[in-house]
């Protein structure tokens, strides 16, 4: 249960762009083009590796086999008994990504992919706020099924070692520079509309998208987009303050939108700030919770 809710959560990361852009105001595109990779099953993967180098999901240890395992050679040996706790974060990691990426009329792009495809062929639940509302009742009945059995559940076992923490080393600061190197090459794929929002006039008269854009002013209706702001041409009212997707056609300066989603209800950082705290409620349990346990590796 930890180790799934954990998957869910971690391409999350990604989250702390809202955070350094609209708070500290850092500069939008660069620090998106760096964080956004976080959301993606590549760098997912490699920060879920090194944490299940420090929490094995399996409780089967038995200090009499200690030497043995010891005695074990090879990278692949030497990981097999956190593959459990890899897999389990993977497969909440999935369903997460999974579940972005179907949801939404409008999509602009994806990274599951990342850094091969920027695309989100599976776009089509209209996204309003009532997936997120569903999937906080969902989370609310299974962390509530969770707790009622939750003297079952096995220690959480975290294991340090100096050869495990080489390793996370590694794998970490992998996961932290190999987004650096792809900064350009999505603005290059048109990835989330980086290419249209940089260089606007090349796609004059092409239908462009804009995602989770916030409104700046009702008239003429504007909306900001990586700190620049855009024109739309429509009859439709706006509240300054709200958020929207738009795709329309771009042309003479404006976006002429074809399809307009607006957002209410619970959204999607609403759903990961709730995810955190179960998350913390189930992770930091005193009774359950065993973090130096120095005999052995699994």
């Amino acid at each position: 249960m930890r180790h799934l809710l954990l998957g869910a959560l971690l391409p999350d990361a990604a989250r702390f762009t809202i955070i350094l852009v609209d708070v500290l105001h850092w500069p939008a595109i660069p620090t998106f083009t760096y964080l956004i990779p976080f959301h993606s099953l590549l760098i997912t993967a490699l920060l879920a590796m090194a944490i299940a180098l420090f929490m094995p999901a399996r409780s089967n240890f038995r200090p009499e086999r200690a030497e043995e395992s010891r005695l074990k050679s090879g990278l692949l040996k030497w990981l097999t008994g956190s593959r459990w706790t890899f897999g389990w974060i993977m497969v909440g990691a999935a369903w997460h990504l999974f579940l972005d990426d179907v949801e939404g009329l409008v999509g602009c792009g994806s990274t599951t992919f990342y850094p091969f495809y920027f695309g989100k062929p599976l776009s089509g639940w209209d996204s309003e706020g009532q997936l997120a509302t569903l999937l906080l009742v969902v989370s609310a009945m299974a962390l509530g099924l969770a707790l009622a059995r939750r003297r079952e559940w096995p220690p959480l076992i975290l294991r340090l070692t100096w050869r495990r923490l080489a390793g996370a080393t590694v794998l970490v600061i992998t996961a932290l520079i190999l987004p650096l190197f792809f900064r350009g090459w999505m603005v290059e794929q048109n990835a989330y509309s980086l290419g249209f929002v940089t260089h606007r006039a090349a796609f004059e008269g092409q239908s462009v998208e804009l995602c989770f854009s916030q409104v700046i002013a009702a008239d003429p209706p504007t909306i900001v987009e990586f700190d620049r702001p855009f024109i739309l041409q429509t009859p439709a009212a706006f509240t300054v303050g709200e958020w929207v997707s738009v795709r329309g056609i771009y042309e003479h300066g404006a976006s002429w939108p074809t399809t307009l989603i607006r957002y209410q209800g619970f959204g999607d950082v609403s759903l990961s700030l709730v995810g955190a705290a179960v998350f913390g409620v189930l992770m930091f349990d005193r009774q359950y919770l065993n973090i130096f346990k120095r005999n052995g590796v699994v």
